[in-house]
């Protein structure tokens, strides 16, 4: 006797007459189930991997006895002990160590922006000479003072020629620059004016080298006495003007050791006629 059979029919319909002599057999196979689109990109697909050996070195790290806990072989070891901390004495001593060093560094940039600061508001004018020059102290600076009265006045016009006012001036007094740049007032207000606008006139006529070496006799110059006067008249002066009548005086103990020539600096002026009053100068002999 066969069993019922149950069909997909809806209830209340009759499935169809099946001929005599056949038995009903399966229906249509249904279509294989759609899979579900894969998401998983490689990225994941490491993390995966790498989550299984992690699991798989833990397996092993705890067959092998070590504690849970503790990183297997391979991965991140746990930091060691802290270092013990250090007595109180010895965190003072560094302390003040410390201290002690910044404020020598301190001390030493405080001291040299202070040499600087004096040495610019108060270091001595370009425009005067260092105080030995003005008498009882020996001539040690740069600039090296001459030891004749002749080539003195030579070294004038030289650096005037160059345009070195500071080397020109400085081979003045206090009085005798006072009264060289009073009595050459035309040319300017202070020594240093003076000094570059004879300059510049002899630099306009390409005449630097004539004006540095004016013919200057030696009969121009006295032979003996602490203190000479040499006049411009005496000299012959090619392109630019003559400067006066210059005294020239020993710098105090300013003699080379052995008893050396004394060294010598202008320490007065006074004006002269213009063309020395219409004189032709001296030409020089050979």
């Amino acid at each position: 006797m066969m069993g019922a059979v149950a069909t997909n029919e809806h209830p209340g319909e009759e499935p169809p007459a099946l001929p005599p002599g056949l038995v009903p057999g399966p229906g249509p196979a249904p279509p294989p189930a759609q899979r579900p689109p894969n998401d998983i990109t490689p990225e994941q697909v490491r993390q995966f991997q790498e989550f299984q050996r992690f699991q798989e070195l833990m397996r092993k790290a705890a067959d092998e006895g070590m504690p849970p806990g503790n990183p297997p072989p391979g991965l991140l070891q746990p930091w060691g002990q802290p270092p013990p901390k250090e007595s109180l004495p010895k965190r003072m001593l560094k302390a003040a160590v410390s201290k002690i060093i910044t404020g020598l560094v301190v001390l030493a940039v405080l001291v040299v922006a202070g040499y600087f600061a004096v040495d610019y508001f108060l270091g001595e004018d370009h425009d005067q000479p260092p105080a030995h020059e003005t008498g009882g102290g020996k001539a040690t600076t740069n600039l090296i003072f001459e030891t004749s009265p002749r080539n003195a006045v030579q070294k004038v016009y030289d650096d005037i020629a160059q345009g070195d006012a500071k080397s020109a001036c400085s081979r003045f007094t206090d009085d005798g620059r006072a009264q060289f740049t009073e009595n050459m007032s035309e040319y300017g207000n202070t020594c240093s004016q003076i000094v570059m606008t004879i300059h510049n006139g002899i630099a306009a006529k390409h005449m630097k080298s004539e004006y540095a070496n004016p013919w200057i006799p030696t009969s121009a110059v006295p032979a003996t006495g602490d203190t000479v006067s040499v006049s411009s008249c005496a000299l012959e002066v090619t392109g630019g003007p003559r400067l006066g009548l210059l005294t020239l005086s020993k710098i105090p103990n300013s003699e080379g050791a052995g008893g050396g020539d004394a060294q010598w600096i202008v320490s007065g002026h006074q004006v002269e006629p213009e063309n020395c009053g219409g004189s032709a100068s001296t030409p020089p002999t050979t």
